[in-house]
């Protein structure tokens, strides 16, 4: 498998945006994984437009099929004094595959601190087992870029689980350098919906929206960390989630929420 930071590499100039084909060992079925979809269209917006703040959100529309060659475009909606927001768009041969809002913000004093998300209690990860199928047993695509380890909840597919929700130790394979803030985009949406805990047998998904926001940005993703998926509430076809990151000395990374199709 190549590193994230050679398949983000890949990405060159074309036109006013990036291009890329998209790489097939970051696939889910017949699209990409909407983690490195993300990590791509913030390649691209980083290398479009200079001086950027710290990222701070992210929002994530996932339209169609991202497959084939990619195209990234993105328009700068606002710059102030201390907050940038730049609108971009994931578009394929089919038409737009994803769309994204990017919020950046410098840092600022304040008065106001404070962290009331802490990281739960579980035992290290040389103390547990794999959460899924790894190395020659694992299914091709995205999954074989990282390794996961069952801190606490249930495994897929158990009707009889308490609760649809479980805590992944899980890092990547191999990072390559990545810019940290790709590298935080492309492993925070890894984990399977929590929903899937309760599926009676396997069945599509697809992500529809992600929501990210980012409290702290390591300087290397390439250790453990912690992530926490829970789905609060299915019906009619979709499940709506919670979502957070931990780094291994416990700080704080990100939250998150999607909307899920789920097809069981």
């Amino acid at each position: 498998m190549s590193s994230l930071r050679a398949v983000v590499e890949t990405l060159v100039p074309d036109q006013d945006g990036f291009a890329v084909e998209a790489p097939l060992e970051w696939s889910q079925g017949r699209t990409l994984y909407g983690g490195i979809t993300a990590a791509l269209a913030y390649e691209a917006v980083r290398r479009a437009h200079d001086e950027l703040p710290p990222l701070r959100s992210a929002q994530f529309t996932f339209v169609g099929p991202a497959s084939g060659r990619l195209r990234f475009a993105s328009s700068l909606l606002r710059r102030g004094r201390s907050s940038t927001l730049i609108g971009a768009d994931c578009l394929s041969e089919e038409g737009t595959a994803a769309r994204a809002l990017f919020v950046f913000g410098a840092a600022r004093e304040s008065k106001v601190t404070h962290n009331f998300l802490p990281m739960p209690k579980v035992a290290a990860p040389s103390e547990l087992g794999s959460f899924r199928k790894e190395g020659a047993a694992a299914p091709r695509g995205f999954w074989n870029n990282f390794e996961t380890r069952l801190a606490s909840g249930a495994r897929l597919f158990d009707p009889t689980a308490e609760r649809p929700e479980f805590t992944t130790w899980t890092r990547f394979l191999d990072t390559g350098g990545a810019d940290p803030t790709t590298a935080l985009l492309a492993i925070a949406d890894c984990l399977p919906p929590a929903a899937m805990v309760l599926f009676p047998q396997p069945a599509p998904i697809s992500t529809m929206t992600w929501t990210v926001d980012v409290a702290h940005v390591p300087r290397s993703f390439d250790g453990w960390h912690l992530l926490w998926v829970s789905s609060e509430q299915a019906s009619e076809g979709y499940s709506l989630q919670n979502m957070a990151m931990w780094s291994e000395s416990g700080e704080l990374i990100a939250t998150g929420r999607q909307t899920v199709a789920i097809f069981a």
